[in-house]
């Protein structure tokens, strides 16, 4: 079974976009090859119980189904056994729609095509395809199911589309030339491939299937049309490159299905030269990676290795020892790998699995100001830091805030710098604790990490000013202005009041409440006074303040004349 990329496992999370610098970080990181304790510690490998022909593996709804011969094993995610579905004949390929709610399987002895409910794990439907026998291949894009057929009567094998719901499963059409034996298939997006195993040298197939029926895109025959042997098939980036493993190889090649050419290839494992190619795939969850199952030449120990899909360098790997990799078995749930081992001789059947990628750690910091007031911007900071010691390259972080009353703000994204320091402001708009909290959720390589913060922010301390004249004259209009902003501050409603205090030239003093007022948005203010006796006129100018801003008082002198007669 090939996964296409619309029929992926449910995520806990989605993975972000990953930066052009990380990726040489990756690559850095990885030309050390991990050690034994940091690969098999992690892994683990079940027991099945079992043995027989298949192999073949499908993750769906926190079950995974194992094609085994006569049965279909199921097991828990955890790799614990919890079920087998007996009876069958021949059951050696699986696949699974998008909706996880069906498991379909390809019983080659039988010439039949069942459907499995998931949760019961009962068969609900048997589609008769003794016209197209020996069904052995799988791969399912959306409501179709694409078949390899073939006994290895000359002529007598092929492709055949197959409608799956809403109607019973009905064969709609047969696809490309006549073979011997039953193709490999693999669908992603709008791309069907398919090549016969065995045969060298050997054909991919490539069809575009946006229309019906699929068109030719033409062949991939490898340099000088000597492509070895296949042992497995998959497409990768929504169906724009194919990968294979083939015979004699000594590694992976990824194909461009436009172009038909070969982009890359992944060639580096335990066993240096001698290893065979045995299983590949890529998880269309994180395409950014390309898993290959390699054996050795004996068929006695296994290798899986996660490539970067961009720069073939490895990132991970776990090896085996007594059992070799089934062709094809390769499959993903989530950030989970699996594969299937086979014991050389007894063909008894063992489930591998990984540990969940992405399989580096990282660390955020985040760092607030030692005293927080409100209305005022503050910068906060802190660093992303990888496990590898590399500097991580730009990344986006994602900044959530709350305030007091736990009332999400406003999301915010935040870029760093290349060595992962990053800084950002934030303008409290009232008292209390406010909770912040960035998160970078990782990529590929390396596992997401958070760090959170609360900061009790207190009330904002104005410094209240007011200008005008120094001198006047009785009757005199005198115009006064005030402020207790600063530029880009917006303060919540206040009031403003004046008073004013007279010492006459002979000594006598009285007061006199002049005005409330409500003042500007940003703090200013302005009030007006026309005295009317000489003396010392002292205006005392009071904000009363709020919850959110604290009360503060300021005084103007003028000196007030008479005016000559």
């Amino acid at each position: 079974m090939r996964p296409s990329t619309s029929a992926r496992a449910p995520l806990f999370r989605r993975l972000v976009a990953w930066a052009g610098p990380l990726l040489l970080t990756a690559a850095l990181l990885v030309t050390q090859a991990p050690t034994a304790a940091a690969t098999a510690a992690t892994a683990t490998v079940t027991d099945l119980g079992v043995a027989g022909t298949g192999g073949d593996v499908v993750a769906r709804s926190r079950k995974v189904f194992v094609a085994a011969g006569d049965q279909i094993v199921v097991t828990s995610t955890d790799g614990k056994v919890i079920g087998t579905i007996p009876g069958l004949s021949g059951a050696v390929a699986l696949a699974s729609p998008e909706s996880g709610g069906k498991v379909y399987a390809a019983l080659r002895d039988s010439h039949e095509v069942i459907e499995i409910d998931i949760a019961t794990l009962a068969i609900t439907r048997r589609v008769d395809l003794t016209a197209y026998p020996c069904p052995s291949s799988l791969a399912q894009e959306y409501d179709r199911l694409w078949i390899g057929f073939g006994c290895g009567e000359e002529g007598q094998g092929g492709v055949l589309g197959l409608i799956a719901w809403p109607a019973p499963p009905t064969p709609a059409f047969r696809v490309g030339p006549a073979t011997t034996r039953a193709p490999l298939v693999a669908v992603s997006g709008n791309t069907l491939v398919a090549g016969e195993p065995g045969v060298s040298p050997a054909t991919v197939k490539v069809y575009d299937i946006s229309t019906m029926p699929p068109t030719s895109r033409g062949e991939i025959r490898g340099e000088a049309n000597e492509l070895p042997a296949l042992r497995d098939l998959a497409l990768a980036e929504h169906g724009s490159t194919a990968l294979s493993a083939s015979d004699d190889t000594r590694r992976f090649d990824a194909w461009d299905t436009t172009a038909l050419t070969r982009g890359r290839a992944y060639d580096s494992n335990g066993f240096g030269e001698h290893g065979v190619p045995t299983a590949v795939a890529t998880n269309p969850d994180h395409s950014a990676y390309v898993v290959g199952g390699w054996n050795s030449p004996a068929g006695d120990a296994a290798e899986l290795v996660v490539y970067d899909a961009t720069t073939s360098e490895v990132i991970y790997t776990a090896a085996h020892q007594g059992k070799a990799v089934v062709a094809g078995s390769i499959d993903f749930y989530g950030t989970v790998t699996f594969a299937v081992l086979k014991e050389p001789g007894t063909g008894r059947m063992h489930l591998w699995r990984l540990p969940s990628s992405p399989y580096h750690s990282s660390t955020l910091t985040l760092t607030a100001p030692s005293e927080v007031t409100a209305l005022k911007q503050w910068t906060f900071s802190g660093r992303l830091t990888l496990s590898s010691g590399l500097p991580p390259g730009p990344q986006t972080l994602s900044l959530y805030r709350w305030l007091p009353d736990d009332t999400s703000r406003p999301f915010q994204e935040i870029t760093t710098a290349a060595d992962g320091t990053y800084e950002f402001t934030d303008t409290p708009p009232s008292i209390g604790a406010f909770k912040y909290r960035v998160y970078w959720p990782g990529n590929s390589w390396f596992r997401g990490s958070g760090s959170s913060t609360t900061v009790t922010v207190a009330s904002y301390e104005p410094t209240l000013t007011v200008t005008g004249p120094a001198t006047g004259d009785v009757g005199e209009l005198l115009d006064f202005n005030g402020t207790f902003g600063v530029e880009g501050i917006t303060f919540p409603q206040t009031v403003i009041t004046v008073s004013r205090r007279v010492v006459g030239p002979d000594g006598a003093v009285t007061s006199k409440s002049l005005v409330k007022l409500i003042p500007a948005a940003d703090g200013s203010f302005g009030f007006s006074d026309t005295p009317t006796t000489a003396g010392e006129h002292t205006y005392t100018v009071r904000l009363l303040g709020n919850s959110t801003v604290r009360s503060a008082s300021t005084t103007h002198v003028v000196t007030v004349l008479q005016p000559p007669a």
